[in-house]
């Protein structure tokens, strides 16, 4: 049993106060939303699913379970809950600005929201709530609540006032001391949660250590993942079953991660390079489950703040209003004085609708972006601003398939500090992320920003181009395709490539040979991936004008190639009446 069911089936030893105060949400002229806060391991998720067992009609949202996308918290909370229960809020931070401004107000009068999250709720939840936000903080358990949950999992009253005098009522402490002191009765209890989970590890068994240890790469753990640890794991006391699979809990998980990559860094590479083999296999049916378990492999800082931010938000980030035109161009004016102001005056004239803003929580405007898809920009602004005509120059010469969108960031400035980081400037970039998840992106456009910014960017995949602009061509699986990339730039992993000259794809690390037709084909149907190839289209070009076989010798080809793709055979798509579709493999 984990801790989070040992605290429901003990009625929530020593929060009975703070269960109170979330049943002020029914009460008359109670609070709207309520916000549970406490550093990790201190029973967030137990105190607000036992609340949402009192109440018939409670939907529980996982934030770690669910796309962070308007669409992907619609799906999962429904557009009219009674009692809408957010569970680990942290990871949704990309809807900071959704939630607070659509989806909330949206909500039926008699509707109320608890949250449990790490963070304390920043300015612009207080600013936007006001009386009606209860923020209810988690500390550690009294002693005498403390002991009660340790003699509740088997430790004597001696015991268990002696393990709390070190853990001092830490929910997660307490769990994994009652669970070494078991194991070990004359251990020294030490006062640190990370070295409480190395002194509980110690006494793991070889195979069941084993598996935690190749799991500690993992964001989840499923069958398909850890076939042969997820039974051991899941009788671990910090190990939670969630609808996605097994969910260790951060502080363990990063404890085993840390211990393991200073100790053993070969064997951490080996383990991520085995989950980015099986995640990559996986992608793109997975959907978002499996992006996520991408991220979680990407050491890039840059790509796990920008989906994940581990910031509180201090800033609203909404679209533009009208009246903020003069406090834009104020902006724009301080840190690009002349022809820029000019521009980005014209820019708000074609697409107002594109300016995107953050707010203190007075509601000043401490910075702006510009953001948009390309193909809105209108051809008299086109010619005027010269980025502009960069990128028309580049997306001409390297054009995108049709129904994949190209998006493109004007610019991005912060009233203080321009284009260099700082927390409002870093808000806006976590918008521009958010709308990557948004439909298929295959490119976004943007500006140089200066060398310091440039160099930042640059490990993201964003690369120069003429006319003092930058590109990030997220390829042709978008978002998925992305990050499989940034994930595999340190690990020992043989990607998906074809060889004409050899005539071999290289899948999943395994050589394929082919024939010099089936790489022709192969070949030609991967330059136009996601795009309908006419049978036509195939024998005029592959076969050349002087064939004169039959039509049939196209669908020997493709089963030649299907048969060898293995189980990636389902990527070659027959268009029935008109010919074949390339899926990325």
């Amino acid at each position: 049993m984990n801790f989070g069911a040992l605290l429901a089936k003990r009625a929530l030893i020593g929060r009975d106060d703070e269960l109170a105060a979330l049943r002020t949400l029914h009460e008359p002229g109670g609070p709207l939303v309520a916000v549970v806060h406490g550093v990790a391991g201190s029973g967030k998720s137990a105190l607000i699913r036992a609340f949402a067992a009192e109440h018939e009609h409670a939907t529980i949202v996982d934030g770690r379970a669910i796309e962070p996308t308007p669409a992907g918290f619609e799906q999962a909370a429904g557009r009219h809950p009674r009692l809408l229960v957010i569970d680990t809020f942290e990871r949704l931070r990309l809807l900071d600005d959704w939630l607070r401004h659509t989806y909330f107000p949206s909500l039926p009068a008699d509707t109320r929201v608890v949250i449990a999250a790490r963070d304390a709720p920043g300015a612009v939840w207080r600013a936007t709530f006001g009386e009606y936000l209860r923020v209810i903080p988690l500390g550690p358990l009294a002693p005498a609540d403390a002991a009660a949950v340790l003699e509740g999992v088997g430790l004597d009253p001696q015991q268990a006032v002696e393990v709390n005098r070190f853990v001092r009522g830490h929910p997660l402490s307490l769990q994994l001391a009652a669970s070494a002191v078991k194991e070990h009765p004359d251990a020294v209890i030490p006062t640190v949660t990370q070295e409480l989970a190395a002194l509980y590890l110690d006494g793991l068994d070889p195979e069941t250590r084993a598996a935690l240890d190749r799991a500690c790469v993992l964001r989840r753990v499923t069958r398909s993942l850890l076939p042969d640890g997820f039974d051991r794991l899941a009788t671990l006391p910090f190990v939670e079953l969630t609808p996605e699979g097994l969910v260790i809990h951060d502080t363990v998980r990063e404890a085993v991660s840390a211990l393991l990559k200073a100790t053993d860094p070969v064997r951490h590479r080996e383990h991520r390079a085995a989950a980015w083999r099986q995640i990559r296999h996986e992608l793109p049916d997975g959907g978002w489950a499996s992006i996520a378990d991408m991220i979680a492999l990407v050491e890039e800082p840059l790509v796990r703040e920008a989906f994940f931010p581990s910031a509180v938000q201090h800033y609203a980030v909404e679209t533009a209003r009208p009246s903020d035109r003069d406090a834009i161009l104020k902006i724009v004016a301080r840190h690009h004085p002349g022809p820029t102001t000019a521009l980005l005056s014209d820019w708000w004239d074609a697409v107002p609708d594109a300016f995107r803003v953050a707010r203190a929580p007075r509601g000043t405007v401490v910075a702006f972006a510009v953001l948009c898809d390309l193909r809105r920009i209108p051809q008299g602004l086109f010619l005027r601003d010269p980025v502009c005509q960069a990128w028309r120059a580049h997306l001409r010469a390297h054009p995108v398939p049709k129904g994949q969108r190209v998006l493109a960031a004007r610019v991005a400035l912060a009233h203080g500090t321009g284009s260099a980081p700082s927390p409002c400037f870093s808000a806006l970039l976590r918008d521009v992320e958010r709308e990557r998840l948004e439909g298929v992106v295959r490119r976004v456009y943007a500006v140089s920003g200066g060398a310091e910014l440039d160099e930042q960017l640059e490990p993201l995949g964003y690369l120069p181009i003429d006319g003092g602009a930058t590109v990030c061509d997220l390829g042709a699986e978008s978002v998925a395709g992305w990050l499989s990339e940034l994930a595999a730039r340190d690990l020992p992993v043989r990607k998906t490539a074809l060889d004409p000259e050899a005539r071999e794809l290289t899948l999943d690390g395994r050589t394929v040979a082919l024939t010099k037709l089936e790489c022709a084909v192969l070949r030609y149907l991967q330059e136009r991936q996601g795009q309908v190839v006419p049978r036509a289209a195939l024998l005029h070009d592959v076969w050349g004008y002087e064939w004169a076989g039959g039509a049939n010798a196209v669908d020997v080809a493709i089963c030649g190639l299907r048969r060898k793709l293995g189980e990636h055979a389902k990527r070659l798509e027959t268009v029935r009446g008109v010919g074949f579709r390339m899926v990325p493999l």
